[in-house]
């Protein structure tokens, strides 16, 4: 077997925290993918107190395409680039570990970049237990910078911004500057598909590449594989919240700063409604102001990414406006009011 037959298509990275439950189901439909021979796994453990690196040696025993990378440390959803920097495959595809894998998934993902030639894919997003559709990603974003996802059921096309897991040629990632690492976890799905489009790539949406997500796994854990109550922290709004300021002050060019005027004020709405219903002013101080403050404090950082994101610029803020949709990217989080009351908040 020559070099060329021994370098993998697909490195799948996995990164995990605390996330041995659901590794066992996640392993199995890798080990069932169509093009099993075709990838590598590439386990990224962030200093697990559970037992999570343990097991992930024990269930990849006697897998010859398998690697687990231990950081030491708690990277957050960042530490998908320590699994990249070891990947070897032409495509990589970042996901979390509280999901399954139709046995097509990533070739479905291949077929889709190498016929249409772009340079990353989305795929359907499906609830962990059934097929009901959880998402498919957005169309663009609105007023606010929030993204916004197709109306009635329809296909995302273009696809702007992925729902939540990667498939993205891994020259072409490293090229772009991978995923911000001060991010720590949420919104980096919208900063990186922000800037692939800046840098002249495509993003398509490959409906026929299916993942089942439980979601929310950690901050909402009740209910094991279902979600059964409305759930978040006041970590999880900090971070959300601070990375959207920090997408738009990073890859807005000049019109598109504007976004951040909207967006602030939404994050005060937030906290006003967040002070009322949740009956907690440390709630509303955690979760919507101090994220103004610590997108602030990382100015610096803004100004390196700016420097850096020009470099690789190829469209500019009104090819950018194409992406613009009249409507409001959070309406999901209403329904879910509607459904099981206003979010619980822990710490």
């Amino acid at each position: 077997m020559n070099e060329a037959d021994r370098t993998p298509l697909v490195s799948v990275i996995i990164v995990c925290y605390n996330c041995r439950q659901w590794l066992p189901r996640c392993f199995e439909t890798l080990r069932q993918q169509s093009i099993f021979d075709r990838i590598e796994l590439i386990i990224v453990d962030n200093a697990s107190a559970d037992g999570t690196e343990a097991a992930a040696r024990e269930l990849l025993a006697g897998w010859t395409n398998a690697t687990v990378i231990q950081t030491g440390q708690n990277l957050g959803f960042s530490a998908n680039n320590r699994g990249v920097e070891a990947a070897r495959g032409k495509y990589v595809y970042l996901f979390n570990p509280d999901t399954w894998l139709e046995p097509d998934c990533l070739e479905q993902f291949v077929l889709a970049l190498e016929s249409t030639r772009a340079e990353a894919a989305g795929g359907t997003i499906l609830e962990y237990e059934d097929n009901t559709l959880q998402a498919k990603g957005s169309t663009g974003f609105d007023l606010f910078g929030n993204p916004v996802s197709p109306a009635g059921g329809r296909d995302p096309e273009p696809l702007f911004c992925i729902a939540g897991f990667y498939f993205i040629e891994r020259e072409f990632f490293q090229r772009i500057g991978s995923l911000d690492e001060q991010f720590f976890m949420y919104g980096e799905e919208m900063d990186l598909s922000w800037r692939i489009w800046i840098a002249g790539g495509r993003v398509i949406y490959a409906g026929k590449a299916r993942c089942h997500h439980r979601g929310a796994a950690a901050s909402n854990p009740a209910g094991g594989t279902k979600t059964v109550e409305n759930r978040t922290s006041s970590f999880k709004r900090f971070l959300a919240n601070r990375n959207f300021l920090l997408v738009i002050a990073k890859n807005g060019r000049h019109i598109l700063l504007l976004l951040l005027i909207p967006c602030l004020s939404l994050m005060l709405a937030e906290a006003v409604v967040t002070w009322i219903l949740a009956r907690s002013f440390a709630a509303a101080q955690k979760s919507c102001l101090a994220p103004i403050a610590a997108a602030w404090k990382l100015r610096g950082h803004i100004r390196t990414e700016r420097a850096r994101i020009a470099r690789i610029r190829q469209r500019g803020d009104f090819q950018m406006l194409r992406f613009l949709r009249f409507g409001f990217g959070r309406q999901h989080e209403f329904a879910a009011i509607l459904k099981r009351g206003f979010p619980k908040f822990s710490g």
